[in-house]
């Protein structure tokens, strides 16, 4: 993902439609995994109610999620890494997010910054 000079977001030259984007609510968890990646970095931005609303509305747990008829053809957001907050105490939700979802982030997401 990129940051623009505007504040808007793009997809980088590396994103798949069949890849999922993975974001965060909480700065903890997004903090945490940067830690573990050399490469990688946390984008902040904001996005529309609706499209946070969706999100919420629609993501169901990673566990059984190939199996579970609310997945929506896997497009629905998944609920992941809720171990990672139970055993840290972090607050907030991570998704992981399919296309067209993640798509619709970049497209919509408004304000980001680079947070090196």
């Amino acid at each position: 993902m990129l940051v623009n000079d505007d504040g808007t977001l793009s997809l980088n030259s590396k994103w798949r439609a069949d890849h999922n984007l993975n974001v965060s609510t909480g700065k903890d968890h997004s903090t945490y995994f940067k830690n573990k990646r050399a490469d990688s970095y946390i984008v902040e931005f904001d996005v529309p109610q609706y499209l946070d609303d969706l999100i919420r509305e629609n993501a169901i747990s990673q566990k059984g999620y190939k199996t579970n008829p609310l997945n929506q053809g896997r497009t629905a957001p998944k609920i992941v890494d809720k171990g990672i907050f139970d055993k840290y105490g972090f607050e907030g939700v991570a998704y992981e997010l399919p296309d067209p979802i993640s798509r619709w982030l970049v497209e919509y997401g408004r304000n980001a910054k680079l947070i090196k």
